[in-house]
């Protein structure tokens, strides 16, 4: 190509790149600062800018939370006085600490945990002040105009945060539902006449906020115990099984380098997978768990951790954060070629795979579903039970009324096309023409068929998505909490990034959180939470859609 066809071509290229910078530092970024009061009459004049409903913050989302319901609670009460009727006709709002206090959950019980709920008040105001890591969350009774005599009437529930950082969008889903149904009652309020109807079927929804209270609030995750909850609601044969297989049955430990580039100690003792693996009940050959220790024991590089101090330590403030960000892009850089190592040797399938099924022995390793720390052996973490006790206890699912069909919807982040999302059930598509849902009830297949039906495209899920979790086990929207044949449970998964730097970031930020290093989640919040308008308008229309037409079909 000549000189005079070239330079053209350069220019052309540099000013489209120069174009696609701009439009993303401007245009496509959301404003950092804007006001969105908590008021009634805030909430009417001023949330008319979608920027309200996303959060920076697991504190600024649980005050919105938590003074949401509360607005909407209030507006229930003077409905009573006035004798108005609303759509929503009973609202009830519960909080849980789940925070790991291990006095509590020394022996695994539930019962002695669950004493911790009695305190909470599920039919008074809630307060705003987050001072522990807590899940929130709201049961709302509402009065649904029966269209169709042949619909099945089932309730909903909606859980965001059960992989903090992604909770994000599940909690703007959540007050932009809650911001609808209070603007609409609003309106009843303020009308001469009384334009609602008791004339309706009654379904409740349930909207369970920041499953895993600590990880949204320091952009991880994983949870204080660096557990993946979303692997964590095994049962107690589940628990046996997965402890006692093979830790490489995966290829989780030949990737061990590359997933978890760091010194493995806790509590000053070398993590060995031969000890972790006896503990766990594996009594297969271990040439290669032997091999992978002696590999980490004689590899200097593996001995290394993240240190605080890269290039000018003890200087002022200003250069410490410079020296942070020398330190924090030099991780990323470092992560690539491992990267392409672990894809050249197994290929992205293998290493999704590894990625996603998880690991239950190596309590500081990526993709660790719990059962092998202190004070949790084979057993769920708190968030778990709280979840188990919200569902049954608070809202009365398959207890109070237990032949009431259940539709639970869990909003994650970061598998898929930008902006776009999946619905999976237990990791697979639901599209029934797949054949995949051949064994679920028949109103399951009837649901999953008047869902797409429902909705402008057809998200019933892909391979490129699904494929990797077919022995995935523990989600907290299986069969533990979500049992058959009365409830049926999606995944609404969002895309971000692609797979590949998403499970970069993933890595990255595990070696910088266990070597004290929290600054890494950065890297966690891009992959997971990307701060575009265009995201943010496309995956909060996707995510309150699929709640609308859940209520509707």
């Amino acid at each position: 190509m000549s000189v005079s066809v070239l330079r053209p071509t350069l220019h052309a290229l540099s000013l489209a790149a120069l174009a696609h910078i701009l439009w993303i530092h401007t245009i496509d970024t959301p404003k950092s600062i804007y006001h969105c009061p908590l008021d009634r009459s805030g909430l009417k004049s001023h949330w008319i800018d979608e920027n309200c409903y996303w959060s920076s913050s697991y504190a600024d989302a649980r005050e919105k939370f938590v003074s949401l319901g509360n607005v909407l609670r209030e507006q229930i009460l003077e409905a009573r006085e006035k004798s108005r009727v609303l759509d929503a006709v009973d609202v009830k709002s519960i909080s849980y600490d789940v925070s790991d206090q291990r006095t509590i959950v020394k022996h695994g019980s539930y019962t002695r945990y669950m004493e911790t709920v009695k305190e909470f008040k599920t039919d008074e105001f809630q307060t705003t002040f987050p001072g522990k890591d807590t899940m929130d969350a709201i049961l709302i009774t509402l009065c649904i105009p029966s269209r169709n005599e042949n619909k099945e009437n089932f309730n909903i529930i909606h859980s965001s945060g059960v992989h903090g950082v992604e909770g994000y969008l599940g909690s703007a889903i959540q007050l932009r539902f809650l911001h609808e149904l209070i603007i609409q009652n609003e309106k009843r309020l303020d009308s001469q006449q009384d334009t609602g109807s008791t004339d309706g079927e009654l379904r409740q929804v349930l909207l369970i906020h920041a499953v895993n209270p600590h990880g949204m609030r320091h952009h991880r995750r994983t949870n204080e115990n660096n557990v993946d909850l979303n692997r964590n609601a095994l049962s107690a044969e589940e628990w046996k099984s997965i402890r006692s297989r093979d830790p490489n049955f995966s290829g989780y430990v030949d990737l061990d380098s590359i997933l978890n580039p760091f010194l493995p100690v806790r509590n000053g003792e070398l993590f060995s997978w031969v000890r972790a693996a006896g503990m766990g009940g594996f009594d297969g050959d271990m040439t290669r768990l032997k091999k992978r220790d002696e590999e980490v024991r004689n590899t200097p590089g593996e001995r290394r951790v993240v240190s605080r101090q890269y290039f000018m330590p003890d200087l002022d403030m200003p250069v410490n954060y410079v020296n942070d960000w020398i330190a924090q892009n030099l991780e990323i850089l470092k992560s690539i070629p491992r990267l392409t190592t672990a894809l050249l040797r197994v290929g992205y399938d293998g290493l999704k795979r590894a990625f996603v099924t998880s690991q239950y022995l190596k309590p500081c390793g990526s993709q660790y579903g719990g059962g092998a720390h202190e004070y949790h052996i084979n057993d769920w973490e708190n968030s778990i039970y709280a979840l188990q006790h919200a569902i049954e206890h608070f809202a009365g699912f398959f207890t109070s009324s237990p032949q009431r069909k259940v539709f639970w919807i869990d909003v994650h982040t970061g598998l898929g096309k930008y902006g776009e999302y999946s619905m999976l059930s237990s990791g697979r598509p639901t599209n029934p023409e797949a054949g995949v849902n051949a064994s679920e009830p028949e109103w399951v297949r009837k649901l999953a068929t008047q869902l797409n039906d429902a909705l402008s495209t057809d998200k019933s899920g892909n391979d490129g998505v699904s494929k990797g979790y077919e022995e995935t086990r523990g989600f907290v929207n299986g069969r533990e909490l979500c049992p058959l044949p009365h409830c049926y449970s999606v995944t609404q998964e969002f895309g971000t990034r692609p797979g590949v730097f998403v499970g970069m970031c993933m890595v990255v930020e595990n070696k910088g959180y266990q070597a004290g290093q929290r600054e890494f989640a950065f890297t966690t919040s891009w992959a997971f939470n990307p701060r575009r308008l265009s995201w943010r308008r496309s995956t909060l229309r996707g995510g309150i859609d699929l709640l609308h037409a859940a209520l509707n079909v």
